[in-house]
């Protein structure tokens, strides 16, 4: 259960809000009563998420520019004083990371140390919460499917992985030694696939797969056997808000229950029997780019967060296409939007 209490005119600022879960993020709190801020670049789709959903009237403040440029970004927080910060921003995609691995390790590594050396010096922040990935574990992609607890070995075999996972220890490093003994609690959120509506990245499962249909062409599938740990982007941001109320600090999987794992083709098949239209192929590469077995244990948030996942695949994927089928049928998004919040924290 959401705590509307704890998040009313709190001041909160989110990097990377322009993007897919960061609207959503920025949406959820304006309904909580939150004073959100947003520090990104500029929404780099057609659609946008964050223009369908006009973020940028709602939220008191936006700042669009590089999260690489430490020195404006520092004269901005400093001048904002937040009580909270989700580091959102990103390179997200793994096919981009391979075509432009530089752009990659700058945004994704020097990006997160940039927000953690302007956090240690901010007097009324009280949570820094940093996303990276599920990606950042070390994947030797066995035949055997295997959950990744916390504190397994990190890693990284495509530009994108990897530099989460430098992330990861570059955020260890600032914890250890800059905010022992402070009073700010840091973590670090490693969350599994996420989907839902307004996403429209290149090379991403569920865009591409609306896109095919109502464009009536094929889509071509890379890695159909490929297991990931779905979920909808609101179960993610009902973790981030979690712990964010909670006082505890370090690494967290947040990811579906474990009981199965699903393959890109099951999320195919379910998606086809509420859209016949839609065709695939199967195109897999020579050489194989990403990892094909990836799944999180999330034992450690349901312990001691006590936070759980509580929409299944099948409730993902129906609202999800609810979302996208709305969309393409010029339905309003924002009213559609603003439902599925209200459903899911029971608002």
């Amino acid at each position: 259960m959401l705590n509307k209490k704890y998040w009313k005119n709190k001041k909160v600022l989110i990097t990377g809000h322009s993007g897919f879960t960061g609207s959503w993020l920025c949406f959820v709190l304006k309904l909580c009563g939150s004073k959100v801020y947003g520090l990104s670049l500029k929404p780099n789709t057609k659609p946008s998420l964050f223009q369908l959903l006009e973020i940028e009237k709602i939220i008191s403040n936006n700042y669009f520019l590089n999260i690489n440029n430490k020195n404006k970004i520092e004269k901005i927080i400093k001048k904002i004083e937040p009580e909270i910060i989700f580091h959102l921003a990103a390179q997200p995609l793994v096919k981009l990371s391979i075509t432009n691995p530089l752009e990659t390790f700058q945004t994704n590594v020097m990006g997160t140390i940039n927000i953690c050396d302007i956090s240690r010096k901010l007097i009324k922040l009280k949570k820094l919460i940093l996303v990276t990935t599920d990606k950042c574990y070390k994947n030797v992609d066995s035949k055997k499917i295997s959950f990744f607890k916390e504190n397994d070995e990190l890693g990284g075999n495509d530009p994108y992985s990897a530099s989460k996972a430098c992330a990861e220890i570059s955020i260890n490093s600032y914890t250890n030694i800059f905010f022992k003994n402070k009073d700010i609690k840091i973590s670090s959120v490693r969350a599994g696939n996420i989907i839902g509506g307004g996403d429209w990245s290149k090379d991403r499962l569920i865009p591409d797969i609306y896109r095919s249909i109502y464009s009536s062409k094929v889509l071509k599938i890379r890695y159909p056997n490929a297991t990931r740990p779905w979920q909808h982007v609101l179960e993610v941001i009902g973790a981030y808000l979690k712990l964010a109320e909670s006082n505890y600090s370090g690494p967290w999987n947040f990811g579906p229950n474990t009981k199965k794992s699903y393959k890109v083709r099951d999320i195919l098949i379910y998606i086809r029997k509420m859209n016949k239209h839609l065709k695939w192929q199967i195109t897999e590469p020579k050489e194989k780019q990403e990892s094909i077995n990836l799944n999180l244990n999330v034992s450690k948030a349901r312990k001691k967060l006590k936070w759980k996942p509580k929409w299944d695949i099948k409730k993902t994927i129906i609202e999800t296409d609810k979302w996208y089928r709305d969309f393409y049928n010029k339905k309003n998004i924002k009213k559609l939007t603003i439902t599925q919040i209200k459903e899911y924290f029971n608002l």
